[in-house]
């Protein structure tokens, strides 16, 4: 057909520009209809079979007979000579929820194609491992409706999502939001990592690191990196503006087009049940199976999961949407982490000053080792001879000492190099006491023996920066439910503790003086 191009004639270079015309004009022009779900150049599909003709391609909700429209209704053949096709498919954005979870392995490495989300609002998937070229440190991309969604704030914790209810968990609490983007160039955002979260620059279940990211090619064949038991395939079908609906604000639904790729697997290319996507895979970055490039990140598929009406669409293959990386990478300033990033931030000088030493007594003694020279990735807080936490008997107060000097605290020097200031107002004695007695002998190692993830945290940083929760209710609870279960405050007269005692506390120096006080005076 003179109308029609071809792939052979339009090979892997972009679109001719008589198609980006037409499809502007098309855009325009039915954008405004209530069944319209997106416009793009793409395949013609015949019989559930993919052609070799690329055209112009209406997506709708519904696919109605001609008899039954309206003659304003009726759509033409043609859009500047480029032939019109009609496809039925209606897409969404997706989110795996809280109660579907996968409950598997937390990984201990941060990397592309592991689950996260916000606490409590369901699952996708980190895209990649990036550096935030504003400040040179690395973190997580992923969606939008993933990372951050309508109740979103800057620096809100991000989780690792790996087995249910763990919505307050703070080992799962690997990062922070950053900044994201909900526009016509895509759905992402970007998240900080912690500065003690440990990261490889892979994709989950591989072992090449990506180097290159760049813009798709029509009919290019994509592989999915992410959490789902499968691993998809799928071509990239079609080019265009897709609408999807969104949670825009607390219960405001808008809908928005993103410019983006639709993706859809081949007969020849297995996957699970035939479909390409899963509940929780938003935010998976697709590669080119060839090059390894990135191409696109995942924002949603197809409402209902498959199409399986061939004769009412032409196309019986699930679509993805996704959208292309570049412009993300541009707009959020971004761009792939790599192995020599790795090495720059593991490099970092572990040697402590003499005036550090003397500024972290409460913390560290002085005739103590040195941190490992890993710092700040240092070796598990107990050595090898040390028992391990279910070994630790439960210890009356003279015989904490026994053990005392094998835990070594790391002591956290900020970006800037400063330690973090002591609380002057206090007297010298009575936070030595604190900071030795209650500090690093009890409530250190108590967090230690939940989570070896707290190996770091110093006595002035505020409690909200390692455990996440929905108010500061819930983290008093947290830590009056760890102290009370643990054999660490056995043996120093401490009754049970509540929440509500610690009510008003931000920090966790301010947690030891609240357990100070009640602790009874002889």
């Amino acid at each position: 057909m003179a109308d029609l191009h071809t792939a052979d004639t339009i090979g892997k270079t972009a679109l001719p520009a008589d198609m980006k015309n037409a499809l502007h004009k098309a855009y325009q022009a039915f954008a405004n209809r209530s069944n319209f779900c997106g416009v793009d150049i793409g395949y013609r599909w015949q019989h559930g079979q993919r052609t070799k003709d690329i055209c112009l391609r209406l997506h709708v909700q519904r696919k109605l007979p001609i008899d039954a429209l309206l003659p304003s209704q009726v759509l033409p053949t043609h859009v500047d000579g480029i032939a019109l096709d009609v496809i039925e498919a209606a897409y969404q954005p997706s989110l795996e929820p809280g109660a579907a979870r996968r409950s598997t392995a937390r990984q201990p490495f941060t990397m592309g194609g592991l689950s996260c989300g916000r606490s409590g609002e369901g699952a996708g998937t980190i895209g990649l491992v990036v550096i935030d070229k504003t400040t040179g440190k690395p973190g997580i991309l992923s969606n939008w409706h993933v990372l951050a969604g309508p109740r979103a704030r800057c620096n809100d914790p991000i989780m690792q999502v790996e087995e249910r209810n763990d919505e307050f968990d703070p080992r799962n609490h690997i990062a922070n939001l950053k900044r994201w983007m909900l526009d016509r160039s895509g759905d992402a955002a970007l998240a900080e990592l912690l500065p003690d979260q440990p990261w490889l620059p892979l994709q989950f279940g591989g072992f090449d690191s990506i180097s290159s990211t760049r813009s798709a090619e029509l009919g290019e064949l994509l592989n999915k990196t992410s959490h789902s038991p499968n691993s998809a395939q799928a071509r990239v079908d079609g080019r265009g503006l897709y609408r999807l609906q969104y949670e825009t604000r607390p219960g405001m639904l808008e809908y928005r087009d993103i410019e983006g790729l639709n993706l859809v697997y081949d007969d020849d290319v297995p996957v699970d049940s035939g479909r390409a996507s899963f509940a929780g895979d938003s935010g998976s970055a697709w590669v080119s199976t060839t090059s390894g490039d990135a191409v696109a990140l995942q924002i949603g598929g197809e409402i209902g999961g498959q199409i399986t009406s061939s004769k009412a669409t032409g196309r019986n293959k699930q679509a993805v949407i996704a959208c292309e990386i570049e412009p993300i990478f541009e707009k959020l300033k971004l761009r792939l982490a790599s192995f020599e990033d790795l090495l720059i931030q593991n490099s970092q000088s572990a040697v402590l000053t003499h005036h550090q030493k003397a500024q972290a007594t409460f913390s560290h003694n002085a005739d103590e080792a040195t941190p490992s020279p890993l710092w700040p990735h240092p070796q598990h807080w107990a050595d090898s001879s040390a028992p391990q936490p279910q070994q630790i008997a439960r210890l009356e107060r003279h015989e904490t000492s026994t053990f005392g000097a094998q835990i070594v605290p790391m002591v956290r020097i900020l970006p800037n190099g400063r330690l973090p200031a002591a609380d002057l107002s206090s007297s010298r004695s009575r936070r030595y006491n604190i900071g030795h007695e209650i500090w690093q002998n009890r409530l250190y190692p108590a967090l230690l023996d939940y989570d070896p993830n707290f190996q770091g945290v110093f006595l002035d940083e505020a409690i909200a920066q390692r455990i996440s929760a929905a108010d500061d209710r819930n983290i008093h609870a947290f830590l009056s439910r760890l102290i009370n279960g643990s054999a660490r405050f056995d043996g120093i007269g401490l009754k049970q503790v509540l929440a509500s005692d610690f009510r008003g506390a931000t920090s966790y120096f301010q947690i030891c003086d609240r357990i100070e006080q009640l602790l009874p005076r002889f």
